[in-house]
């Protein structure tokens, strides 16, 4: 097993930042609270400013690539390949991990029917808060960055792998905004809940990392 982040402390610290933004941005958009609406409308004023033919065609295929379903589509490839390496505690927390997320988000949506924003580039059906394609991605990012990247024996391959993780997970937060299909503070809130709940994993089932590692 390579989860290899024995600070429970570090963890619990993750834990409460995480939920705790998340909750204060989940009941300052139930409250349509001015700050929210200010610092929306100034990333939106930003997304508009850079837009480009060139540019919106791009973030329209990187939104294809991005969605819950093919994030669960690339875990599911990951717990084979981890099962095959007989790591199965760790492909059974990745699946544990995106469907957990998943769940998550769905149930979050039905809660605070947040609208989409108005002039979207693309057709979006469904609520706005918080953003599915980001929680999904950034799941995916942490099971890549925490179990995936430690199981590569060559150093190039871990940086590598890490960067593209990162820099995806920021394209794919900007293509919300971008579209204007997300709030940016739909995209904030996307990270905060997936940070909230894969600490709740590892407080959860830290022991048995733990026993996995020895």
């Amino acid at each position: 097993m390579q989860i290899r982040f024995h600070d429970r402390h570090f963890w619990w610290l993750i834990a409460l930042l995480a939920w705790v933004s998340f909750l204060i941005l989940a009941v300052s958009v139930y409250l349509h609270a001015n700050w929210v609406i200010a610092f929306d409308h100034s990333i939106q004023q930003f997304a508009i400013l850079v837009r480009q033919p060139g540019r919106t065609v791009f973030f329209k295929w990187l939104a294809l690539l991005g969605t819950p379903t093919v994030n669960l589509i690339i875990c599911l490839i990951i717990t084979g390949w981890l099962w095959l390496r007989h790591e199965h505690f760790a492909a059974g927390w990745v699946m544990t991990a995106q469907i957990g997320i998943n769940i998550l988000t769905v149930i979050f949506k039905q809660i605070l029917h947040r609208a989409r924003p108005a002039a979207k580039l693309v057709t979006q059906s469904g609520y706005s808060f918080p953003s599915g394609h980001t929680t999904s991605t950034a799941i995916m990012v942490l099971i890549v960055l925490l179990i995936v990247v430690p199981l590569c024996r060559h150093f190039p391959w871990q940086l590598s792998l890490g960067l593209f993780s990162v820099i995806w997970l920021a394209l794919i937060g900007f293509d919300r905004i971008y579209l204007f299909v997300h709030y940016p503070s739909d995209v904030l809130a996307g990270l905060c809940l997936a940070l909230g709940w894969w600490s709740i994993l590892r407080l959860t089932f830290g022991r048995a990392v733990t026993r996995e590692q020895n």
